[in-house]
Formats: structure tokens, C-alpha cells, sequence
């Protein structure tokens, strides 16, 4: 019995001197590891509960159709342009300008029912990173439509323009500020970022015209600026990435859009003078088509969507851009250019219109109306 006493008083404080280590240990580790929120990324915005399927139309009413809004009234502008330079009459421009007219007014009512009524849904929109990006197709259409209305309605104009370019800038500094707080990944940078930016180029060539030269300087800075940072993450991610996937193809003429842009707001801000600098964009969105072209019949292969309308716009600039050039120079080879680009443009955007009907006719726009998944 003493041995045994002896043993286990030997015993005894070994235990604790382990047990002592083991609670040391545990909080060495603690010290050591960083906090979770130190290495978690931000988490993606929760994509909105599935809805019943007897949930209204409404309801499913995708924020893309801004897009469409933009691809018109691009067109009526270019062929408003055209008309001008070559002397053919504004009537097609004109029915043209009334026909995006109205469909931007009723997507827009449609879209308001829709955060009246379906709140969470619609809030999706606003906080999703695609969905947000495309938001800033509406300030645009509503400041190239204004753009038709300088003439007989300027104060009209300048209230509209006023309105949707302060829209057009706080949706900028919002999406900029996520980009900085939140982590992403490369994958999912896509040619659609480029919208907020191309906005803020539109800002310049519907302001200047009515008298705000200074500031449309300054917002033009800001636009040509933030262009060759995107350009240079879409490019990285279209070397070193995964390709787009079918549906977001058509995307890439969007990469035409901002050095049209530019070319016909420096062109405006410069009083109308096409000099080295202007040339210098002209042909930067002319060879960033010729890169596009290539990848046309891949396009054409894949299935119709809102997205393809994101290729009526950027043709839509580049029209514009090549008819104040050749109008300017008036070389011979960049009015048959010019005249060549419209033809495209006006080819294709009939036949955009015209697989969007048969698109909403087979209840394509449910579909499109579904939450992207998370990545």
C-alpha cells in the first residue's frame, strides 16, 4: 500500500504538468493563427430566394433590357449622324429615335414595378457585380436620347443630363468603392465592366454641347482613365483565364466602345478639330474590331441572349466616330468606310430585333432573369 501510495504521488503531478503544456500549447496556436476575417474574402451577395413559378412577369423582368434601351438608341443616334453628314433626310432617325424612346420608358416602368413590388428580387440588381454593372446602361440611354432634344428642347436636355450624369458618376464611385473593400477574382473580371466607365465618356459628348465644357473635361479625364486600367485587367484575364463562357461572347465588342467614345468626345471638347490625338483613338477602335471579327462566327454559333445587344452600342460609336472623321477629312476610303459600318450596323440590329422577339416570345427573358450562380 505505501508503494502503491508512493506511485501514484509520483504520479500525480506528472498529469498536471501535462495537462499545464496542453493548455499552454493551445494558446500558443491561438497567438499564432490569424483571425478568420483576416483571410476570409468578402462573401458574393446572396442571390435572392427562388420564386414560385406562378410568380409574376414582372418579377422576372431582367435589368439587361437596359442594354437593348442603349443598343437603340446608339443606332437611332448613328443613323441621325449619317443622316446629317450625307444628306438623307431624318425621318428614318427620327422614327427610329421614338421607337428606343418608347421602349426605354416602358422597361423603365417595368423595372420600377418590379422594386415596388418585388423588393428582394430587385435588390439582387443592385448589389450582384454584373447585374450593378449593367445598371449604368440606363443613365446612358437616358443621355443619348436627351442628346436629340438639344436643339428644340435645351433646357429639357440639360435637366436630363444633369440627372443621369450624377447618376452615371455615383454609380461609379459605388461600384469603385466594392472593388476596393472586396476581394475578387480575376475570372470574373468581363468586357461588361467597362460599362460604368463608358458612361462617364457619354457625359462629355451630351454636356459640352450645352455649355459645360469644364467639367465634361474633367469627366472625360476620369472616363479615359479608369478605360486603360480596365482594359488592361480584360486583357489579363482573357491571356491568362478561362475564355468567356457562350453567353457573354458578344461582350467583347464592347472593347470597341470606349476608344469610339473617346474619338467623339475629344473631338466635341476640341470644337470639332480632328487632329493627331482624335485620329489616335479612331484608330485604336478600329483595331480593336478587326480582333473582335475573328471571333464572329464563334458568336453567331451561340445561343441568342440580352447580352448580344451589348455589340449594337459599341457599332453604334464606332458609326458615329467614322462619319465625323470622314466628314472632317472627307477621304474617300473613310467615307466608304464609314458608310460600309453603318450598313453592318444596321444589318445586325435588325437582326438583334429580331431574334429579341422570338427571344421573348419563347420566354427566353425568364430565363435571363435568373440569378447568376456563385462562383
Amino acid at each position: 500500500m505505501a508503494d502503491e501510495e508512493t506511485a501514484s504521488q509520483k504520479t500525480a503531478p506528472s498529469k498536471k504538468a501535462a495537462s499545464k503544456r496542453a493548455k499552454a500549447s493551445k494558446k500558443a496556436a491561438k497567438r499564432k493563427a490569424p483571425p478568420a476575417k483576416a483571410i476570409a474574402a468578402e462573401p458574393p451577395p446572396a442571390a435572392p430566394a427562388a420564386e414560385p413559378a406562378t410568380q409574376s412577369a414582372i418579377a422576372r423582368m431582367p435589368v439587361g433590357l437596359f442594354g437593348a434601351c442603349l443598343g437603340l438608341a446608339g443606332f437611332a443616334t448613328a443613323w441621325r449622324e449619317a443622316a446629317v453628314a450625307y444628306g438623307s433626310g431624318l425621318v428614318f432617325a427620327k422614327i427610329l429615335f421614338g421607337i428606343a424612346l418608347g421602349f426605354f420608358i416602358a422597361v423603365l416602368v417595368l423595372i420600377a414595378l418590379k422594386w415596388l413590388r418585388h423588393r428582394e428580387t430587385a435588390r439582387f440588381d443592385f448589389t450582384d457585380p454584373e447585374q450593378r454593372n449593367i445598371l449604368a446602361a440606363a443613365t446612358m440611354t437616358a443621355m443619348v436620347l436627351a442628346s436629340h432634344l438639344t436643339a428644340s428642347a435645351p433646357e429639357f436636355t440639360n435637366a436630363v443630363w444633369a440627372i443621369a450624369a450624377t447618376a452615371n458618376l455615383a454609380l461609379t464611385v459605388a461600384i469603385l468603392k466594392q472593388w476596393v473593400v472586396r476581394r475578387h477574382s480575376i475570372s470574373n473580371v468581363t468586357p461588361a465592366w467597362f460599362i460604368p466607365v463608358v458612361g462617364n465618356l457619354i457625359i462629355p459628348i451630351v454636356g459640352a454641347p450645352l455649355g459645360h465644357i469644364e467639367i465634361s473635361w474633367m469627366i472625360f479625364a476620369v472616363g479615359l482613365f479608369f478605360w486603360i486600367v480596365l482594359f488592361i485587367l480584360v486583357f489579363q484575364r482573357l491571356l491568362f483565364d478561362e475564355p468567356l463562357v457562350e453567353r457573354q461572347r458578344p461582350n467583347l465588342f464592347i472593347l470597341v466602345a470606349p476608344p469610339s467614345l473617346c474619338f467623339i468626345a475629344y473631338v466635341i471638347l476640341s470644337g470639332g478639330q480632328v487632329d493627331g490625338a482624335a485620329t489616335m483613338f479612331l484608330g485604336l477602335a478600329l483595331f480593336m474590331l478587326a480582333v473582335i471579327i475573328p471571333h464572329l462566327r464563334s458568336m453567331v454559333r451561340s445561343p441568342f441572349g440580352l447580352p448580344w445587344w451589348s455589340a449594337v452600342f459599341p457599332m453604334s460609336a464606332l458609326s458615329v466616330a467614322l462619319t465625323m472623321f470622314a466628314d472632317a477629312t472627307d477621304h474617300g476610303w473613310a467615307n466608304l468606310l464609314a458608310i460600309a459600318t453603318m450598313a453592318a450596323l444596321t444589318v445586325g440590329t435588325l437582326i438583334i430585333s429580331w431574334r429579341m422577339i422570338l427571344f421573348i416570345s419563347s420566354g427566353g427573358l425568364s430565363q435571363s432573369s435568373a440569378p447568376p450562380q456563385s462562383t
